[in-house]
């Protein structure tokens, strides 16, 4: 029971702390393009890509909360998150590595995706080791068996 509680617990927190996090890097740049721009950072000067980007990344902070609503149930979403996330920054940093984004988009990419991507990998294996766990101890004491 005890496994049962932390696998779906750390689930729930990680995914709704990265919808925080998400949320907190991407709304300065779509509500305060101007204001960030007067940061020792520089900032891409096509603002347009940095609101599409910032808008994405908020959409999925809302779909962190969604799944931090109930890991099981909103399970087929996990992998979705961290493909995303990897598509995202592998583009980031390929850009990024042939000079075509500056280093502050690198930051809010870093902060907004490649963190998570080893994380959000160990929580859908985790949960998938628990679902089997479980659906074998159902199948071993489910009567009739």
């Amino acid at each position: 029971m005890h496994s049962t509680s932390w696998v779906l617990n750390w689930g729930s927190r990680v995914y709704r702390f990265a919808a925080v996090s998400n949320f907190l890097v991407t709304v300065p740049p779509i509500v305060g393009y101007k204001l960030l721009r007067d940061l020792p950072i520089p900032m891409p000067n096509y603002p347009f890509l940095l609101w599409i980007w910032s808008g994405m990344a908020f959409l999925w902070g809302v779909v962190f909360l969604e799944i931090a609503s109930n890991v099981v149930e909103k399970q087929a979403f996990i992998k979705y998150s961290y493909l995303e996330k990897l598509v995202t920054s592998t583009s980031v940093i390929v850009a990024y590595f042939c000079g075509n984004v500056p280093a502050g988009f690198m930051l809010f990419v870093f902060l907004t995706d490649v963190i998570w991507v080893p994380i959000f990998i160990a929580i859908h294996v985790a949960l998938i080791r628990f679902l089997k766990n479980s659906a074998a101890e159902a199948r071993v004491l489910s009567p009739g068996n």
